[in-house]
């Protein structure tokens, strides 16, 4: 369905849809473990979000990119994906975003043994999220805490 959109919207010249669709296929391709193809994705995703000056787009692939590089074990690429969507989602201000890359960060420290830097993301996280409203991350993010506790 996403390559069908893809093709309508490429017709039709509407770049946001282009934008949309290619990021939504780099998540299947995520999922579906072809992780090359998913970086391809994100990265034309990601070009047109720049070109369109679509900050959340940028965001949202930034991060869709870290959690590739993380896959691939590359936690310095990763963090710095995370810190450029963490950038962008606080300047225009949103939470949810902010909350995600918090708790995207707090993956990158508990990886490299910093387990005082994960809990102060995971915090964040937790904090955002109630803030926000979100029960089902609130119980998430309160979990990723609780197990550093038992450690």
């Amino acid at each position: 369905m996403h390559n069908k959109a893809l093709e309508i919207d490429e017709k039709a010249g509407h770049l946001e849809g282009v934008a949309r669709n290619y990021g939504n296929l780099g998540l299947i391709y995520f999922e579906k473990g072809e992780i090359d193809k998913a970086e391809e994705m994100h990265k034309k995703a990601l070009e047109i979000d720049e070109k369109l000056g679509m900050q959340v787009g940028i965001a949202n692939q930034y991060a869709n990119l870290g959690l590739i590089y993380e896959n691939r074990g590359d936690i310095d690429k990763a963090e710095e994906m995370y810190l450029k969507a963490l950038e962008i989602d606080n300047k225009v201000g949103r939470l949810e975003g902010q909350a995600i890359q918090y708790g995207n960060l707090g993956v990158v420290y508990k990886q490299r043994g910093n387990i005082r830097k994960a809990r102060e993301y995971w915090e964040r996280a937790l904090e955002l999220y109630k803030k926000i409203g979100m029960p089902h991350m609130v119980e998430k993010a309160e979990g990723w805490i609780e197990r550093l506790r038992e450690k």
